[in-house]
């Protein structure tokens, strides 16, 4: 996995303060908070105008592919109360949301999914009204 991670200002403050509130509220599985807590602090920061859109960040639409299966899905990255894997939302508060946020195309991500270690590859990022 790489080491170089991008977040705008906004999400950065946005995460913290979610979890902040879920660690005390206990309601998520502490190993995904401690994973998302990780990557806040390791980010880069970048001030919401100057951000590129070439990176995750909540609510981006992402095209990625399993590596190990070559199945290619779009998912979008969001805040847990508006995850649904079903219809493609992921939650940031999930290990795989976790791993997206802030990779640009073309990183080779790699997470602990229910059934093990998974990698996948970002092939394209769409922010926020671009999705097709």
């Amino acid at each position: 996995m790489e080491n170089n991670i991008t977040i705008t200002e906004s999400d950065y403050i946005k995460l913290c303060d979610l979890v902040r509130i879920e660690k005390q509220k206990h309601t998520t599985e502490v190993n995904n908070l401690s994973y998302l807590g990780a990557e806040i602090k390791r980010a880069k920061r970048v001030k919401d105008v100057e951000a590129d859109s070439d990176f995750v960040s909540m609510n981006s639409t992402v095209e990625v592919i399993d590596l190990d299966t070559k199945r290619e899905m779009k998912v979008k990255l969001v805040y847990p109360n508006e995850a649904d894997f079903r219809k493609g939302s992921v939650s940031v508060l999930s290990m795989f949301g976790s791993a997206l946020l802030g990779y640009k195309v073309g990183s080779i991500i790699s997470y602990q999914a229910p059934r093990g270690n998974k990698k996948v590859k970002i092939k394209k990022i769409y922010q926020h009204e671009e999705v097709v």
